[in-house]
């Protein structure tokens, strides 16, 4: 996917503080993940999974307040936190499956 698409999506996902976190891939569980975070504007996003649906969530790694990409081990259940979004912030986060 190329990531001008990613960017240009960064507009439509997501206003005020929520976050948008799509996942591409089989349901088969993967070794490894790749997340992709666009961030335009101020603000954070925590990446955050857990194990199983009454498990807790925890959160994977620092807050991101700048566009960023990197690996994780790969969790049942993943999801993306936006916090302290300014009135002009957008966020896209996306996730593949690793080979």
């Amino acid at each position: 996917m190329s990531v001008s698409i990613l960017l240009n999506a960064a507009d439509k996902n997501m206003v005020g503080n929520d976050a948008v976190l799509r996942i591409i891939g089989s349901r088969e569980p993967p070794a490894e993940m790749v997340v992709q975070i666009a961030v335009k504007g101020t603000g954070k996003v925590q990446i955050q999974g857990r194990i199983a649906r009454d498990a807790p969530w925890q959160d994977i790694g620092p807050q991101h307040s700048a566009s960023a990409l990197f690996h994780i081990k790969a969790v049942q259940f993943l999801r993306a936190v936006a916090s302290d979004m300014g009135t002009d912030a957008k966020v896209s986060v996306w996730a593949d499956w690793a080979w």
